[in-house]
């Protein structure tokens, strides 16, 4: 009975794992970035455990969202709009500024989202929320009025953190502690190999792997307060 439990465990934690990890088969040139995702369809399954592999459906990407576009009968921009609406921003982003500026006791309000905004723009036709070589086209033309050119036309800048210098830094000894290669294999999710090439990569410089490496150790120290440091599938 035990084992059934764990199975089940496993199963669901394999589909809450997908959604950690932000993980989508995407190709086109910087789309991947754009979107937030970390891992491609390839590098997924490369880094899973074979028998963690085996557990979670090739499927679950997509699963988990698939209800959102079935609800609309629309397709393209409209669609992938609502999902982001019903998905992204209530589960992923805005939660986090919620809770870390409550954690501050800040208010931190969002008025783009204020919802005769949200509707209105749910009416506006795509050729005038964007082009092929323009985007935010309302909202540009609204800020030309009161900003000067060099920002309305600057890329997007969000608010990053140094992860991947942290890593490399400060929080070398969480990386090397949590995801060293005998606590990957007692948690049988990854392969601890793959995961010790990316680490010893990314602190030696050869390559970012700051956003991966992120996902898969908030994963780990989840776990370990969902069920402990040892458990295993």
């Amino acid at each position: 009975m035990l084992e059934r439990a764990y199975g089940v465990l496993w199963q669901d934690l394999a589909q809450e794992s997908t959604a950690i990890c932000r993980i989508c088969p995407c190709s086109a040139r910087g789309t991947r970035n754009e979107l937030g995702f970390f891992f491609t369809q390839a590098e997924k399954y490369s880094l899973y455990a074979e028998k963690f592999a085996d557990i979670i459906s090739k499927d679950t990407d997509q699963a988990s969202l698939q209800p959102y576009f079935d609800a609309r009968l629309d397709a393209g921009t409209q669609s992938m709009m609502w999902v982001d609406l019903m998905s992204y921003l209530p589960d992923d982003i805005l939660v986090k500024v919620d809770r870390m500026s409550m954690a501050c006791s800040l208010e931190v309000r969002v008025p783009l989202l204020d919802h005769k905004v949200v509707e209105f723009m749910a009416q506006v036709e795509k050729k005038q929320k964007y082009t092929q070589f323009n985007n935010k086209i309302l909202l540009r033309d609204l800020a030309q009025r009161y900003l000067p050119q060099n920002i309305l036309q600057r890329p997007k800048q969000g608010f990053a953190i140094p992860l991947a210098s942290w890593l490399q830094r400060e929080l070398k000894p969480m990386v090397d502690e949590v995801l060293a290669p005998t606590r990957m294999r007692q948690r049988g999710l990854f392969d601890p190999d793959h995961v010790e090439r990316m680490v010893t990569d990314h602190q030696q410089g050869r390559r970012d792997y700051s956003q991966q490496l992120w996902a898969i150790l908030m994963l780990e120290l989840w776990l370990e307060r969902l069920i402990g440091s040892k458990a295993a599938v």
